[in-house]
């Protein structure tokens, strides 16, 4: 190898040790609201577009994609019998592809076909105009927030099942098939990627409106906030599906009232899903609930209303509910995470009801593939998932007034020394304290220490490079300065099919089951092998690459190992 060859090595590696050397947890700033018709719920902050286009939204933690309110159709008479005075407010804020430089539209799909994808085993039905753009999360960008481009976002026009829009935390990628199998990553792998976390992991917890003075959610990624969660020594396994890894089993579910009772006759697996604020459990646990709560479903709004006589006597009877939770089934060490019934005081607002009343978010599974404890759960408990590990970690929520925010970074798998699974009382493996001081016979903090060594390997860095162009203008060819004719290599563009119906249209078929004309977004596994990077775009090329028409959907059984969005073309 020659000189200039060896300067380029030096070159690209001092840049690794910056990234690295740089590479933190990132703690994303709650938007300082509670909002929802199903709520109230802590939303987060987007950046959508170019110029940066504002909207509130909900984390998803099983969503690969993020989904926002559109601002053509998502206040219209078409979604709305009566348009609510404050709809834009109260659906997040609302977005318009068309006012954005850097859209791409990809068309309009489904978050879900054939029985699989975002939320099919709780029967969501969703349409939306998916395309690529700037993606922000956070008020601003910088050190409370994080920017990237070429990122999924979907637009919504229904109020349901999406009032406000979602943040989606999933690690898989979309693989949009129609589209000459175009493969888009998720958020966080892209951060991931581009060296801007240290490993694929995150914590949140959803906040809580009732505790102390309004405690906002949380989000991390690689990381947690240690003061924000009572420590256990609980490590859970993901699954092998990745629509469901975060699986647990819940051994027991006991109710402390006026009475105590046990709501559960014997362990099962569920999930844990923010996307969706309900629990959902087996019909003889829900009669369980039913009975010490007094709850009767309304029929016709499938929701367990409260009047306000009934919500002031549940309130004061202090009742809590406790969960029990494990790796298996039977024995293994144990978590409980509690709830009060404070937890379970939501209030549903139109278009869910004609006018809003209490409501106690519980539904009645049909199968097991529903069980699922949702956004409410994650009120009073701390998710922290590793996803290089293939480990999670839940903890009851620790309310102390005025306490001090301890973030620790989750290193990557791969850093040296770092143990193989280690989610258990810290929340995160591989963790790096970032808040706790240095010991006084330490003559330099920590920070300043970083500081010294990211100094130094970017100076290294641009030393490296100047020495490196300098001898590849002088050694090559032309150097005397004429310019060389070169060859610009680009994606090939991605062909569309005949024009996908429009948002609007699919407004009408999301209430309707019409048999569709369903081409597929596929959720990859994280084994998958990893597409080409073209122009900042993944792509995947297989064997007959050229365009066909869409088929007729039939359905077929998945193999559990990917999601599918569908997505409604014209033939």
């Amino acid at each position: 190898m020659g000189i200039s060859g060896r300067l380029f090595v030096v070159c690209v590696l001092a840049w690794v040790a910056v990234c690295q050397a740089s590479s933190s947890a990132i703690v994303i700033p709650p938007s300082q609201y509670f909002e929802g018709n199903d709520g109230p719920w802590s939303s987060f902050n987007l950046r959508l577009g170019s110029p940066g286009q504002d909207a509130r939204v909900l984390v998803s933690t099983a969503a690969p994609e993020s989904l926002v309110v559109l601002s053509e159709y998502g206040c219209s008479k078409e979604v709305f019998g009566k348009i609510p005075s404050d709809c834009t407010v109260s659906r997040g804020n609302m977005f318009e592809p068309n006012e954005s430089s850097t859209w791409n539209e990809l068309g309009t799909f489904g978050i879900n076909g054939g029985g699989v994808g975002l939320e099919a085993n709780l029967e969501y039905v969703q349409a939306a105009k998916f395309g690529l753009d700037t993606l922000g999360v956070g008020l601003v960008d910088g050190a409370n927030g994080v920017t990237l481009e070429n990122q999924t976002i979907g637009g919504i026009a229904t109020a349901s099942p999406f009032y406000l829009g979602i943040f989606g935390l999933n690690t898989q990628a979309l693989n949009f098939s129609t589209l000459g199998n175009f493969s888009s990553p998720s958020f966080i792998s892209t951060l991931k990627d581009k060296n801007i976390i240290p490993s694929l992991s995150w914590s949140y917890t959803a906040g809580a409106m009732y505790r102390l003075k309004k405690v906002y959610g949380q989000l991390i990624f690689s990381g947690y906030d240690s003061s924000r969660f009572i420590e256990n020594s609980v490590t859970f396994t993901m699954a092998d599906d990745v629509t469901r890894d975060l699986i647990v089993a819940l051994q027991a579910i006991t109710y402390s009232g006026a009475d105590e009772a046990q709501f559960l006759a014997s362990p099962i697996h569920i999930y844990i899903d923010s996307t969706d604020p309900n629990i959902w459990l087996p019909g003889h646990a829900v009669d369980a609930f039913e009975s010490a709560f007094d709850l009767t479903l309304d029929n016709s709004t499938g929701l367990y209303l409260v009047n306000d006589s009934h919500h002031a006597k549940l309130l004061a009877s202090n009742a809590e509910v406790a969960f029990r939770l494990s790796d298996v089934l039977d024995g293994g060490s144990t978590v409980t995470i509690t709830l009060p019934y404070h937890a379970f005081d939501l209030k549903a607002e139109y278009p869910l009801v004609d006018t809003a009343s209490y409501y106690f978010p519980l539904k009645c599974a049909t199968n097991e593939s529903q069980y699922t404890l949702g956004r409410v759960f994650l009120q009073e408990a701390y998710l922290t998932a590793d996803y290089e590990r293939g480990v999670f970690n839940i903890s009851q929520c620790a309310w102390v007034d005025g306490a001090k925010e301890h973030v620790v970074t989750i290193t990557s798998k791969d850093s040296d020394g770092d143990p193989d699974t280690d989610v258990s009382s810290s929340g995160g493996g591989g963790g790096e304290d970032d808040s706790t001081p240095q010991s006084s016979t330490n003559p330099l903090s920590s920070g300043a220490i970083a500081g010294i060594v990211v100094g130094v390997a970017v100076t290294l860095a641009l030393t490296a490079l100047a020495a490196y162009i300098f001898l590849i203008r002088r050694n090559s060819p032309g150097s005397d300065g004429s310019r060389q004719r070169g060859t610009l290599t680009t994606a090939t563009s991605i062909e569309k099919e005949d024009a996908p119906e429009s948002v609007l249209e699919l407004i009408f078929k999301t209430h309707q089951e019409l048999p569709g004309r369903d081409n597929q977004i596929h959720q990859l596994h994280s084994e998958s092998k990893k597409p080409d990077s073209v122009a900042g775009i993944r792509v995947y090329e297989l064997d007959g690459s050229e365009q066909r028409k869409a088929k007729p959907y039939t359905e077929s059984k998945s193999s559990g190992s990917q999601s599918n969005v569908a997505e409604d073309t014209v033939e």
